[in-house]
């Protein structure tokens, strides 16, 4: 069920990537702040989120051919 815009809590003072970054357990605020680098994090996210994608093609197919 979708929420309505401005429904749910976001952060504020951090990045929406770091924030995204941290909430799906991919790295911790000290490994943002000093060891990966924009580029680092963009390649992080971006594989989790195709990940992520494809997983929910793959139930969504189970669910509909099962």
């Amino acid at each position: 069920m979708p929420f309505r815009e401005g429904v749910l809590a976001q952060t504020v003072n951090v990045s929406s990537l770091a924030s995204q970054v941290i909430t799906a357990g991919l790295a911790s605020y000290v490994e943002l702040d000093s060891v990966l680098g924009l580029e680092d994090v963009l390649n992080i996210l971006e594989v989790y989120q195709v990940s992520e994608h494809n997983k929910m093609l793959v139930n969504k197919y189970d669910n509909e051919y099962s």
